[in-house]
């Protein structure tokens, strides 16, 4: 008798709380902000913080960056690893660096378990001052330069970013080998 008790108690804790956790009219986030273009996005990344250092020295993605993030890369890390982007150019991309953002974009999607065909795509390649999180030893924060290409899409919440790979420059080279994030 003890034991069907408590065997009682614990399914019943279990079907209350799956019941608790299980709401089909609310999605896991919520966007607060729909981007017209690829523009707007680039507005709100230069004009806010990417990552927050709380009391506990924890790195943690703003809100307002995640707005900026397709769902995919919400759910996912963003690879982004420092707390401001300060754009400096915005390069104009021939055809064929078009084409091969788009090529290398199309490849990574089609690795995923469940690819899906956005509304519409961008890429942009940004020439950046990325402020780290952390300061040196003399208490000034660190900055470094990088490339930073993006595709944009359309997932049907506004334009937001769905792939990230950035560059790290070194005097007027670009070091893929040296601090290349890609996602």
């Amino acid at each position: 008798m003890n034991k069907s008790i408590i065997a009682a108690v614990i399914g019943g804790f279990v079907v209350v709380t799956a019941l608790l956790c299980m709401n089909p009219n609310e999605k896991m986030y919520q966007k607060q902000k729909h981007f017209d273009t690829a523009n707007d996005v680039l507005i709100q990344l230069g004009n806010n913080d990417i990552l927050d250092v709380d009391k506990n020295e924890e790195v943690h993605e703003t809100s307002a960056f995640k707005e900026c993030l397709s769902k995919r890369k919400r759910l996912t890390y963003s690879q982004v690893n420092f707390k401001k982007m300060k754009i400096e150019k915005i390069e104009e991309l021939d055809e064929q660096k078009n084409k091969s953002l788009l090529e290398d974009y199309n490849k990574l999607q089609e690795r995923l378990s469940m690819p899906y065909k956005p509304i519409k795509t961008e890429p942009v390649r940004l020439d950046v001052k990325g402020i780290s999180s952390y300061k040196d030893e003399n208490g000034n924060a660190i900055e470094n330069d990088f490339i930073i290409d993006l595709v944009m899409v359309d997932e049907g919440e506004g334009m937001v970013i769905d792939y990230y790979v950035q560059y790290y420059i070194d005097k007027d080279k670009i070091k893929e080998d040296i601090a290349n994030v890609k996602g």
